[in-house]
């Protein structure tokens, strides 16, 4: 032998019961090195998808990041087989 207790012999307190040691946890400011998101520039087309409209709102919206919307035909093709609805929204800024 060691002369060392074991693990669980050393746990236990006179009456055979564990001993539980309460530790404080350390608040520390955030760090230095920490990481952001850079979220894409909107573009002014939004898509109300599969009969959503923009009256009523109730359903999918998609905005697509700018300069990545789709053509004219895209969109018309859209309308005709899925009944989406594209809509330019006009930012007064």
């Amino acid at each position: 032998m060691t002369g060392f207790k074991s693990k669980k012999a050393a746990a236990l307190d006179e009456d055979g019961m564990y001993l539980v040691h309460h530790t404080k946890a350390k608040l520390s400011a955030a760090p230095d090195n920490f990481y952001t998101l850079k979220q894409p520039e909107q573009s002014e087309w939004k898509c109300y998808l599969f009969g959503n409209t923009p009256q009523e709102n109730n359903g999918i919206v998609w905005i697509p990041i700018k300069g990545q919307e789709p053509n004219r035909f895209v969109r018309w093709m859209m309308r005709v087989c899925f009944a989406c609805i594209w809509v330019k929204e006009r930012n007064n800024g």
